[in-house]
């Protein structure tokens, strides 16, 4: 890069016979160089960490989608069939096709403010931890399969 630009000032000097105009350009360049590289290295970064960060969030959703399809769907379930309280606001929970925006909203807000409570005496523990570690293991399978994919 260095000699096709020698090349291109010498065959400007040979075409305008002006040494006085090659320098001055010559020094206003070679001025704005660290401001380029500035820029450059800047750009990229902030390329490169989107992408990083990217490629973050979508592995973060394959482990969350894999707890959830291997235990946490099954999980929630049983603790939520455990709650003293369901109940009470299990009716106002069951979405249907006419559901609006402001259903949805209603029903978010109202499960914000609901005190979760699991009555832990009603379950099994011993079979929650079979359960959880063979829950870990197929999803530790899943992952590694998912991994190697990713690789070939």
């Amino acid at each position: 890069m260095v000699l096709l630009s020698a090349l291109w000032y010498f065959v400007h000097y040979l075409v305008f016979h002006d040494a006085h105009h090659i320098l001055i350009y010559l020094i206003g360049d070679i001025a704005f160089v660290p401001i380029e590289v500035l820029l450059v290295t800047l750009i990229i970064h902030q390329l490169l960490d989107r992408k990083e960060k990217h490629a973050r969030l979508e592995k973060l959703n394959m482990v969350i989608g894999t707890f959830f399809s291997e235990v946490g769907t099954r999980l929630l379930t049983l603790f939520s069939d455990h709650d003293p309280g369901l109940d009470g606001i299990k009716e106002g929970l069951i979405v249907t096709g006419d559901w609006s925006d402001q259903d949805f909203s209603s029903a978010d807000k109202h499960l914000r403010n609901y005190e979760f409570n699991v009555d832990m005496a009603q379950i099994d523990l011993v079979k929650l931890q079979d359960f959880l570690i063979g829950g870990m293991r197929r999803i530790s399978r899943r992952l590694r399969k998912k991994v190697l994919h990713q690789y070939l």
